[in-house]
């Protein structure tokens, strides 16, 4: 018996795509459902799928939603389009005039470049999830011994004046300094802002005098006499410089910011943008070139609103459809993307999703505030998944924001989890050979 032609056997990719398709659907479906999360975070949520430019699901795909660490994607897109993956930054020291004999004769200035990542070795072994791309301020101290100082006979004062000396933004609630969520913000900050010189330096001074003191402390370790106190202060026209620390290149400083999820350094960077675009190192600033960027990008940004970079803010709104957007425009090997923190493997998700299909495979950025639970990225293909249908094996883009999330959830990160799941689970789907006319 000949099969018609019209025949739904005749058309067994097609089918394979449709079975995988709903089945996807229907798992997220009641992932995103009031009773997986309650009424209210249900109607205050989105999700987007999509895969080859074709959006496979969607739920609240216009609500504007808090997105809590996953704004760091956003503002990671415009630090790369604007300041380029080679851009670095530098920390300088300066003296009025080089070393005679091995002595400077007055003040060392220690010039801020902004630089996210400036750190002692000590205090990136204490960080979780730290990984070795940092900007080493041990190595200032073998800088200056290269030029010949041995002794100074003044002080070491540290310049911020780079940015603004705001270290908080207006709508962060107090506690998030209080429990170590940012650091307070510095051009020329060590340690996030959080580098303290106890034995010189005053608890509760500013960071510039910290680091300053920081700077003293390494010196004399080292065996060069500083004869001052650490404080503040510029450098004279004219200042001779005695050392520049360089930063590694921006694509591997925002791969280690993106997996440690960082906000102190992301906010630094915002800072950053701002100077480059705007002329002015400030938050506002900033947020400002972000938007601009992604404007000119032609990304959706009805609703946007971005008052920091980091996400902490509660002011701050997205939709699931920008997120994804700019994932979609980076690609799964993208800059933004490859080095995302790795299902099971590495950064905020080293300990979730171990033992899932999704282990190894999502690249993600997490996000939580209270109430809040996010994570936006990429599931990469099994080799060999799907047979038959080229089509169902490449990989899927996502982006996952819950709010309203009632306090009295233990885990939220299950929630999340579920969703990449069944988003790594895709395309599963009956072999070729259960479509094919019998």
């Amino acid at each position: 018996m000949k099969t018609p032609l019209l025949s739904p056997g005749r058309l067994p990719l097609t089918l394979q795509d449709l079975w995988a398709e709903r089945n996807l659907a229907s798992s997220l479906g009641k992932a995103m459902s009031p009773s997986a999360l309650g009424a209210s975070a249900a109607g205050s949520s989105c999700a987007e799928v999509a895969q080859g430019g074709q959006v496979l699901y969607a739920h609240g795909a216009g609500l504007r939603v808090l997105p809590a660490s996953n704004m760091k994607l956003l503002t990671a897109t415009a630090l790369l389009d604007k300041l380029g993956p080679g851009y670095t930054f530098k920390t300088t020291v300066l003296a009025a005039a080089g070393p005679v004999s091995g002595v400077v004769d007055g003040n060392l200035y220690l010039v801020g470049g902004g630089d996210p990542l400036l750190r002692t070795p000590s205090y990136v072994s204490s960080v979780q999830y730290s990984g070795p791309v940092y900007t080493n301020v041990d190595d200032l101290v073998a800088l200056l011994e290269a030029a010949g100082v041995r002794q100074v006979t003044g002080s070491v004062l540290a310049d911020e004046s780079r940015y603004d000396s705001v270290r908080y933004v207006a709508s962060w609630p107090a506690s998030y300094a209080e429990q170590g969520d940012v650091g307070p913000l510095s051009a020329v900050g060590i340690n996030d802002g959080t580098a303290t010189a106890p034995s010189l330096v005053p608890t509760g001074d500013p960071p510039p005098v910290q680091s300053a003191g920081v700077l003293t402390q390494l010196l004399e370790q080292a065996g060069v006499g500083v004869g001052g106190a650490p404080g503040e202060g510029s450098p004279p026209a004219g200042a001779t410089v005695l050392a520049r620390l360089v930063s590694p290149p921006l694509k591997l400083i925002l791969g280690e910011v993106l997996r440690e999820s960082d906000n102190t350094a992301m906010e630094l960077m915002t800072k950053e943008l701002g100077l480059k675009e705007l002329g002015s190192g400030t938050t506002a600033a900033g947020t400002a070139a972000v938007r601009a960027d992604l404007k000119a990008d032609g990304f959706p940004l009805k609703g946007f609103v971005n008052v920091d970079g980091s996400g902490l803010s509660r002011v701050d709104r997205v939709t699931c459809g920008l997120l994804l957007a700019a994932l979609e425009r980076s690609g799964p090997t993208g800059v933004l993307v490859r080095d995302l923190p790795v299902a099971g493997e590495s950064g905020t998700l080293t300990d979730e999703l171990n033992g899932t299909v999704a282990a190894g495979r999502v690249l993600a950025k997490t996000g939580s505030l209270n109430g809040v639970k996010a994570l936006s990225g990429w599931a990469l293909p099994v080799n060999g998944e799907a047979p038959g249908n080229p089509g169902l094996s490449s990989p899927v883009v996502f982006s996952l924001v819950l709010n309203g999330l009632p306090l009295s959830v233990a885990n939220p990160a299950l929630l999340t989890d579920r969703v990449a799941v069944d988003v790594a689970e895709y395309p599963q789907a009956p072999a070729l050979g259960a479509f094919e006319p019998g």
